[in-house]
């Protein structure tokens, strides 16, 4: 399973590595719940034989952006975090807006209590319904809510 790093989570705000397109995508995907055939299947790329993915996935591990062992503590079913719930929304507006986010960053880079994961939460809701994902939307909001304590 492969999984963002602690300096993964960060990198999803700071965008301060370069990362390849390819790089990416694998990093955005990655969440913890699939092995590296699973995330090559959610970018459409074919599970075996990929060099460039293999390439991609390594160079995330070598960054110290990815690991491929799920911790123990984040394996708990049911956790609920502040924390979690901003790192979901970030990462899953992120995946949905397919990187067109730059408005919402600030927002979202200073969600740092629940009133601003909150504001965050209406203001991406928002972005998704004007770029015509009301299913994702929904579904984001409903998930992140879950999260919140």
């Amino acid at each position: 399973m492969a999984f963002k790093t602690s300096a993964g989570r960060a990198e999803v705000v700071r965008r301060a590595h370069r990362l390849t397109p390819l790089e990416r995508a694998l990093f955005i995907v990655a969440d913890g719940r699939q092995d590296f055939a699973g995330l090559l299947a959610a970018l459409g790329r074919a599970a075996g034989g990929d060099i460039k993915a293999a390439a991609a996935l390594s160079r995330l591990i070598e960054l110290g952006l990815l690991d491929i062992e799920r911790p123990a503590q984040v394996a708990s079913a049911g956790r609920k975090s502040l924390a979690l719930a901003r790192l979901y929304l970030i990462e899953s507006v992120e995946r949905a807006l397919r990187g067109q986010t730059d408005a919402l960053k600030p927002l979202l880079r200073d969600a740092t209590d629940e009133a601003g994961v909150r504001r965050a939460l209406l203001a991406c809701e928002k972005a998704l319904l004007d770029a015509g994902a009301a299913r994702q939307a929904s579904l984001i909001r409903a998930r992140c809510l879950e999260l919140l304590p």
